[in-house]
């Protein structure tokens, strides 16, 4: 008997699908963060055309206007090199450049305001704000070198900021300030709200200034370190609180949906590799009671998938025994969260292309592997010791 090759082959998608596919996961983000990075990089590039002295020039007892203008250049290029470098992070979706983006924007739309500088330097930040807003969903990964890192560039961004405008603006205050030391000791008691009162600020340029620091050091700082420290306090609440009682949102999870003996034992391999999921179920058979992370309900229903935190979730396994439910599964999560990756399964042959037409982004057909394996087999085909001990199932 001879085997038919066209046959065989599974459904695929047509060139163009698989192109629009393939464009479709670099949106929205990369889009975003090129323009991010391009503002950035405008705004290094405008403060060199700003007025500028080697620093060797520089000392607060320059006139007013002059210090000003230096103090507004050295702001837009701090701008700059950080929304370059959030840009950087936004490519890779992570939701710490998003929060940091966010904050830049904001501060580089005041500075614009300030400094009267209107036209493209007033609609970049405004629009881009417009367009980051509403796309936070899409701007959910956590990694813990990318939240250190810029972290702890922003607070050093805003101490610089401090100590440079400190400097600059010395002779704004009471008693004057004439060095970096005290510029800098200034600014750590201004950001940490101690308040000594042993230097105050004099004239109404320098009280702005200050105003500037604490509403934009506060944010910074509270950022980082929610940055740092959330995803550590939400990873320890996840054990404490059952995601069953909605008290917590999980992040960066897998959702395991639909019953049957493939599903219970997916459930128990991603357990034994630790990682983090939770499993929609529509039943409990008595021989199997309902683990820590369960829901309870129809994972085809649209709340219990919210329930289960889909918005968040980095891949969804629809891996019940009706396909039908799997199709259904796969729709609902694509329409909830068109980011998250679905692995879908096929118990019969003829539901792969519909699952793919349901935009699941790996089908898996247990028959048609099983066949294929087992014809090829039988032509004489060798496996190796380790697609042996994986087919007979290792350990288990």
């Amino acid at each position: 008997m001879t085997r038919d090759k066209k046959a065989s082959n599974p459904v695929r998608p047509s060139r163009w699908r698989r192109f629009f596919g393939w464009l479709g996961s670099f949106w929205p983000h990369w889009p975003v963060a090129a323009a991010i990075v391009t503002g950035g990089a405008l705004n290094v590039l405008r403060s060199f055309n700003s007025e500028h002295l080697p620093f060797s020039q520089v000392s607060p007892f320059m006139g007013l206007e002059k210090s000003l203008a230096i103090l507004g250049s050295s702001t837009q290029a701090i701008l700059g090199v950080g929304l370059v470098l959030v840009g950087f992070g936004l490519f890779r979706r992570l939701s710490t450049a998003w929060s940091f983006a966010v904050i830049l924007l904001l501060i580089t739309l005041g500075v614009n305001l300030v400094q009267q500088h209107w036209g493209a330097w007033i609609i970049f930040p405004g629009v881009m704000l417009l367009v980051m807003i509403p796309l936070k969903r899409y701007f959910n990964r956590q990694t813990k070198l990318a939240n250190y890192t810029i972290s702890l560039t922003s607070v050093f961004g805003i101490l610089a900021y401090g100590t440079f405008g400190a400097y600059l603006l010395g002779n704004g205050f009471q008693p004057a300030v004439h060095d970096l030391t005290t510029s800098f000791y200034f600014t750590i008691i201004t950001l940490s709200t101690v308040g000594y009162g042993d230097i105050s600020p004099t004239t109404p340029e320098t009280r702005l200034f200050v105003v500037s620091l604490l509403v934009v050091g506060l944010s910074v700082f509270a950022t980082a370190i929610a940055s740092v420290l959330g995803p550590a306090i939400t990873k320890r609440l996840g054990h404490i609180l059952s995601p069953e009682g909605g008290r917590i949102k999980l992040e960066n999870h897998i959702i395991l949906a639909g019953e049957g003996t493939i599903a219970a034992n997916t459930a128990v391999e991603l357990e034994k590799r630790k990682l983090s999921f939770i499993r929609i179920r529509s039943r409990i058979e008595n021989a199997i009671p309902p683990g820590e992370g369960d829901i309870i309900g129809d994972p085809t229903d649209e709340a219990v998938q919210l329930k289960a935190g889909i918005r968040k979730a980095v891949m969804v396994i629809a891996a019940g025994d009706n396909d039908g439910d799997n199709a259904f599964i796969t729709l609902l999560a694509k329409d909830l969260n068109p980011e998250v990756r679905v692995l879908a399964v096929a118990n019969a042959i003829n539901a792969i292309r519909r699952l793919k037409l349901a935009r699941a982004d790996l089908v898996f057909a247990p028959a048609a592997v099983g066949s294929r394996l087992l014809a090829n087999l039988a032509e004489g085909d060798r496996i190796s010791d380790e697609f042996r001990d994986l087919l007979e199932g290792g350990d288990v």
